[in-house]
């Protein structure tokens, strides 16, 4: 096996949801997803629990390239949560007997992910995906992929930059005719260059993540098969 391993996965389903700055009743989702989320469906199929320090391990040992072959579109789930007891909140004080909550989801977007890692690690990883060992789901747990989630391994490939620009858009977009008019990608930043995404996972106990240093490419022409 080479020394550099990409995996490649497809991120497909009708609903998405990548939160970033979700707190309590507002749950956001980003436009691409996000490390922490990708490090969780790897420990889904690998059935380590939330608080497993292999997560973090995971996280500490795998580059990450995201691309939109199609964006899809923002929803907002507003709805109403009614108790007949009081709600506390997390200081343990009552709140009001109904809440407000917001989550934001991503409909019909599709997303090539590509993973970069020593040859030891996507092993496990492309192991793991082959017979995952608990449901993968795309961010939340109602949001299921419409396709398998792995790919495959992309042998031919030496970097995540080249896997990005190379490989096709993803079957779906290539026969509904969905893809974007310009198809851009984000990948771990090399040089500290770029903008942060707080999803580098910190503590998985905790949720704690911290910033990554990322990079936004876009290129005019949509990627297709030859």
């Amino acid at each position: 096996m080479a020394e550099v391993c990409i995996i490649l996965l497809q991120l497909e389903g009708a609903l998405q949801s990548w939160g970033e700055h979700s707190r309590f009743d507002y749950r956001d989702s980003a436009a691409l997803p996000t490390k922490s989320a990708i490090v969780g469906m790897i420990g889904c199929a690998m059935g380590l629990r939330r608080g497993d320090e292999d997560l973090e391990r995971i996280s500490q040992n795998i580059r990450l390239a995201v691309r939109c072959d199609r964006p899809g579109k923002m929803y907002i789930d507003y709805h109403t949560v009614t108790a007949e007891k009081k709600i506390l909140n997390a200081a343990g004080n009552p709140r009001c007997d109904t809440i407000v909550t917001h989550r934001t989801y991503l409909q019909d977007a599709a997303f090539l992910a590509a993973v970069q890692t020593d040859p030891e690690l996507a092993e496990k990883i492309v192991r793991a995906f082959q017979a995952p060992r608990w449901p993968i789901y795309l961010g939340r747990k109602c949001c299921i992929p419409s396709v398998p989630v792995f790919k495959r391994m992309a042998e031919e490939y030496h970097s995540l930059e080249e896997a990005m620009i190379s490989e096709p858009l993803l079957d779906s977009c290539q026969k509904r005719g969905l893809g974007p008019e310009k198809v851009f990608y984000e990948m771990d930043s090399m040089d500290g260059s770029g903008y942060d995404r707080t999803d580098e996972l910190v503590n998985a106990q905790k949720r704690c993540f911290a910033p990554r240093k990322v990079r936004l490419v876009c290129k005019e022409e949509p990627h297709v098969s030859e």
